[in-house]
């Protein structure tokens, strides 16, 4: 393996060290073309630039013949990366071993951000990373390097953020200890506890929010059903999954207009169900918000790709229909005894407060409280 270190001066006079490795199975022959391509690149960026014309990952298993060129290339590699005219730099060989170990690169270290907890993010796709992922086991040696480092300062644990693109770089974060924590979108997320006990690292977010809408027609006293595509036998409320980022309020009216073409708006939360061990959602738990809407128009246009059927039907029938499930009942339950005593009385109202994370809030659900307080 060949290991150049080049000296370039810059108009403030200051000097930076650049890293070229190359690791070269093919002839010499090919060697001059190859780094003029290289040297060509490089000109170009003040990055560093690793270049192999092996896979990185099998560099160790190459045979002898094939890791090394003759020691007589190296006055060729000398004059593609310097040319004898060039006076404002100068080239020499930093090392020439005929070992089959990695470089080690202890001055260098993995860009991260240190959260309040104590622990450092580490985002591959950060530009000041860039430099250190071209290469598996470039990447792996400097992993190495930042999580020693990282261990001395008192650093209890190290999340990656790795970009699909990069999945390879995967197997490499697992051999030095990291496991995978979670994925989102195209980006999966690694994690290394780094304190010698148990982790307290948090799991990885294991309810899923659904919300339904009890669209209420007070003056006639029916609620909005419908019957969904993949659960004729019974009819029910229409809802959802809440987006991310998504408010209750904005989950529940934006799946009934999308579900029914009603126009609803938000009046109130009137329950809410949790269910673990979801069969049809890789075995998390489930949370199923049931909240209260009053109609803006009464003309339905269903979705036909989501529905077969939707109705408007007087409350006291879900009382008497036995297909009805449990939560379905309980609830017509619960708007029977609002219509008749006044919805304060089973109403969980919202309201919007200030969060201690700056310049954020947060919805607050809970009884309406007495006008005096």
């Amino acid at each position: 393996m060949f290991i150049f270190s080049c000296r370039e001066k810059h108009s403030q006079l200051h000097r930076l060290d650049k890293m070229i490795c190359l690791t070269t199975s093919v002839g010499t022959r090919h060697v001059g073309s190859r780094m003029k391509c290289l040297t060509a690149a490089w000109t170009k960026t003040n990055q560093p630039l690793l270049c192999s014309s092996t896979s990185s990952t099998n560099h160790c298993n190459l045979k002898h013949s094939e890791r090394l060129c003759h020691i007589s290339l190296i006055g060729e590699l000398r004059n593609c990366l310097c040319p004898p005219n060039n006076n404002n730099s100068t080239t020499f060989i930093r090392s020439y071993s005929t070992s089959t170990q990695q470089p080690t690169y202890s001055s260098k270290c993995l860009l991260g951000e240190r959260d309040r907890f104590n622990a450092v993010m580490v985002d591959l796709t950060h530009e000041g990373n860039q430099q250190f992922i071209a290469d598996n086991g470039y990447f792996g040696n400097i992993l190495a390097d930042s999580t020693s480092k990282w261990q001395k300062d008192g650093t209890i644990a190290i999340w990656i953020r790795v970009p699909i693109a990069h999945s390879r770089l995967i197997p490499v974060a697992a051999s030095h200890g990291f496991s995978l924590h979670h994925t989102e979108g195209d980006n999966i997320y690694l994690s290394r506890w780094l304190l010698d006990c148990p982790s307290r690292l948090p799991a990885y977010a294991n309810h899923q929010i659904g919300v339904s809408g009890f669209v209420l027609n007070e003056e006639k006293e029916e609620v909005l059903m419908i019957q969904d595509k993949h659960r004729i036998v019974r009819w029910k409320f229409p809802g959802g999954l809440s987006n991310f980022g998504e408010d209750i309020p904005d989950t529940v009216v934006r799946e009934v207009w999308e579900e029914t073409g009603i126009k609803t708006e938000f009046q109130s939360v009137l329950c809410f169900r949790q269910q673990h061990n979801m069969p049809w959602a890789f075995g998390i738990s489930d949370i199923y918000i049931v909240c209260r809407l009053r109609p803006l128009n009464f003309d339905l246009n269903i979705c036909k790709d989501e529905l077969v059927d939707a109705k408007w039907t007087k409350v006291n029938e879900l009382l008497k229909d036995p297909n009805h499930t449990h939560l379905t009942v309980r609830v017509a339950k619960l708007i029977q005894h609002g219509l008749k005593y006044g919805f304060d009385s089973v109403d969980i109202s919202m309201e919007e407060l200030p969060s201690v994370y700056k310049n954020t809030t947060y919805k607050l659900f809970h009884k309406p409280l007495p006008p005096s307080l």
